[in-house]
């Protein structure tokens, strides 16, 4: 019996042990997985990385040739470096002027402006593109007076809007928002009529209402002119406000500032602020209009990029 015991004992002992070998094989073999994992995420990671530092190298390429450029002009050029500063004479001048908070009160006010001013003339050119695309009636309404009013220049109707509406902000707004309203109208109403017919017609047949039909159908179709409008109208607004700012007896706003540093030969502040208005623009690019398409026409196959 002892005997017997002895080896059941030392047969149970050895399937346990033999359980416990495989269990640490087992074990092993997904700890020796993780290293693997480890170097293709740090593979993944660098990859990202590296994607990263070129498209951050790709976007400043094209300053830094400017600023060279810039600078080898204002020093070796025809002007005066009171006239023509230097990149570091601009660079100096913009950290001046922020660190005093006269910079950061200017273009915060006309980013105020701008946004109150473009919103009203999206959501106005957006509208009216959108009826135009989809009425006969409101298209033979509203386009005789959208093509005739489209190519003038906005400053053209700065005295009427000085005169009905006077000084001040509120003119400078609803301008804006006239002016950017315009190419936002057209590009609605293109988007909507290069919406081909047969998504239309199969999207009726599978049962779709008028609201499912809109925003199933004609504003993903639509929306790439859409979002060219709203460049093109932005583009507008900017230029449009930053006259008018200089016009319309503002007290606060960069195109004051431009204008008012103009009386003094400050053309380090002038340049500043031209800057800004670059950079204001530039980031609007970047930080709206891009993932809007991207998480829109790009991501539904409608564009590539």
């Amino acid at each position: 019996m002892g005997a017997r015991d002895q080896r059941g004992h030392g047969s149970v002992s050895g399937r346990h042990g033999r359980g416990d070998d495989c269990g640490l094989v087992r074990r092993s073999a997904q700890g020796g997985a993780r290293p693997g994992q480890g170097r293709q995420q740090g593979a993944a990671e660098e990859g990202d990385g590296r994607a990263l530092v070129a498209a951050a190298l790709r976007l400043a390429f094209p300053f830094v040739v400017t600023a060279l450029a810039w600078q080898a002009f204002s020093l070796w050029g025809p002007f005066p470096p009171k006239l023509f500063p230097g990149v570091d004479k601009i660079i100096a001048a913009f950290v001046r002027l922020t660190l005093n908070g006269i910079l950061p009160l200017h273009a915060a006010t006309t980013m105020l402006r701008l946004l109150i001013g473009f919103t009203i003339g999206a959501v106005a050119g957006v509208a009216i593109g959108m009826a135009m695309g989809r009425s006969r009636r409101a298209e033979e309404l509203f386009l005789p007076v959208v093509s005739i009013g489209n190519p003038i220049p906005g400053l053209a109707y700065a005295p009427l809007f000085v005169i009905w509406f006077g000084l001040g902000d509120l003119p400078a707004v609803l301008l804006v928002g006239f002016a950017a309203s315009f190419p936002i109208a057209v590009n609605t109403w293109t988007g909507v009529k290069t919406v081909k017919e047969i998504w239309i017609r199969a999207a009726r047949s599978l049962g779709a209402g008028d609201r499912q039909l809109f925003r199933s159908v004609v504003l993903p179709g639509a929306l790439p002119y859409i979002l060219t409008g709203l460049r093109l109208g932005l583009a507008r607004a900017w230029r449009v406000l930053v006259a008018v700012e200089m016009l319309m007896s503002v007290s606060v706003g960069l195109g004051w500032l431009i204008f008012g540093a103009r009386e003094f030969l400050a053309t380090d502040v002038m340049l500043a602020g031209i800057a800004v208005i670059g950079l204001v623009g530039l980031g609007l690019e970047k930080l709206v209009f891009e993932p809007l398409e991207r998480f829109t026409v790009v991501r539904w196959g409608m564009l590539t990029r």
